[in-house]
């Protein structure tokens, strides 16, 4: 022992007074066992985390009794429940079985949830994913893109998966994969049907099921807005873009909005997502002075207050254009569309062009005369032209919840049937009749 002990005192000794080694790695050498250390290293990390991930998906495959449902509901946000609640309650006065799986708390704030509905609150992130890649269900519904691309994975023992819009969109603006694994996808009009035929044709995928339903959440802003008072007095200016790398914010800072408080009342409202992804930005967001800074649940006051939105590529821009009939001015981000799905379809988005009477596009080079635009295009605004287009861009504008509800029955039923004659469940998309 002590002659173990003097042993490791001497090796000690070496370390911390060793002499100059009077070697030469060249810098070629130097950087090749750089990378090599680095590469171990990594792999080394990734190879824990995948165990890791791997332990909690397993745990959760053990749990199959808490995880069995009929017609699955996923709702990663709160914000999301528009889209959902009237569908559920369409689904639910029909007695078709749903189980609501939420990403968040529910708590008396929240619309009750109707009889014969089952709620199930799962954690937020990796966990949460964990356990719906692991849950039983006939179909399950989501708003969530990007099925078995990253996290959020299928199910063996989920027969089909279905994707509902929780915007209008048109697949130009969303990560790779959002809709191709999907079996089935809810469309909001027919510029997206078009855009995943698309995709379909340029990725060689099968061709998964594509209904024609519309924006259920459409029907709650409009009944919202219609119980709201109409604005008045001087014109004001909802600032409302999205985030990440195509929002205004990014682009322009926040100095802009300045600007525009020196001629109009403003209304700010960053997007919910900037809080957990840019939260210096939002942060200084909710330091500008001088404007109204809204941060509500939903933006259905804030939008009801305004005379015209500025914005750049969020939904929100469709949301105010068609549920207040009153115009918006973007900023033209097109052109930055690098490692979205837009810069795999190619050409320019069909709905700015179809949309562009009411919904006007601003050059971002054009950004310090932002005051011009605004003020010519609130004084050449037709709301007779924007109830035109809108019948042409949204699929039952005013009844899609009724039709979500009526195409996810069809599609639970013909499962349920299929499971119950012994069908094995399909993994991939079917052709559309």
């Amino acid at each position: 022992m002590r002659h173990s002990f003097v042993s490791a005192l001497l090796a000690l000794g070496l370390l911390v007074h060793s002499a100059p080694a009077l070697a030469y790695i060249d810098p070629g050498t130097g950087s090749a066992l750089f990378y090599v250390v680095t590469g171990i290293v990594l792999s080394a990390y990734f190879a824990l985390r995948s165990l890791y991930y791997r332990a909690i998906d397993l745990l959760f495959s053990l749990r199959r009794l808490d995880q069995k449902c009929d017609l699955a509901i996923h709702c990663e946000d709160p914000r999301y429940e528009s889209t959902f609640m009237p569908i559920i309650r369409q689904l639910a006065g029909r007695g078709i079985p749903v189980t609501l799986f939420t990403m968040y708390p529910r708590d008396g704030s929240y619309e009750p949830l109707p009889d014969g509905v089952v709620h199930k609150a799962i954690p937020a992130g990796m966990m949460g994913y964990a356990y719906l890649n692991n849950i039983e269900a006939v179909v399950l519904a989501t708003t969530t893109p990007q099925l078995d691309v990253m996290t959020f994975r299928r199910s063996r023992r989920v027969r089909h998966y279905v994707m509902v819009q929780h915007a209008l969109g048109e697949s130009r603006y969303v990560r790779p994969y959002a809709y191709d694994y999907f079996d089935s996808v809810l469309c909001c009009g027919p510029v997206l049907k078009e855009n995943i035929r698309k995709m379909e044709a340029i990725r060689e995928t099968p061709a998964k099921r594509l209904y024609e339903t519309g924006l259920p959440h459409y029907e709650v802003l409009r009944a919202s807005a219609q119980c709201l008072p109409a604005p008045s007095g001087a014109p004001v200016v909802l600032v409302a873009p999205s985030w990440g790398p195509l929002s205004m914010f990014e682009a322009f800072g926040v100095d802009f909005v300045a600007a525009i408080a020196q001629r109009y009342r403003v209304i700010v409202r960053p997007h919910p997502q900037m809080k957990v992804s840019q939260t210096e930005l939002y942060e200084r967001i909710l330091a500008l002075e001088g404007v109204e800074v809204d941060t509500g649940r939903t933006p259905e006051q804030a939008m009801a207050k305004a005379h015209i939105l500025l914005s750049d590529i969020s939904g929100i821009a469709h949301e105010f254009a068609f549920i207040h009939e009153r115009p918006v001015l973007i900023v033209d981000q097109k052109e930055r569309l690098g490692g979205l799905e837009g810069e795999v379809l190619g050409g320019g988005s069909e709905l700015r062009r179809l949309c562009a009477d009411f919904i006007v596009p601003m050059p971002p080079s054009e950004m310090p005369e932002i005051l011009i635009h605004l003020e010519r295009t609130l004084a050449g605004h037709s709301a007779t032209r924007l109830v035109e287009v809108r019948g042409q861009v949204v699929y039952n504008f005013d009844t899609a919840s009724e039709i979500a509800a009526n195409q996810l029955e069809e599609i639970y039923q013909c499962e349920k049937r299929m499971a119950e004659e012994g069908e094995t469940v399909r993994v991939g998309a079917q052709v559309a009749k």
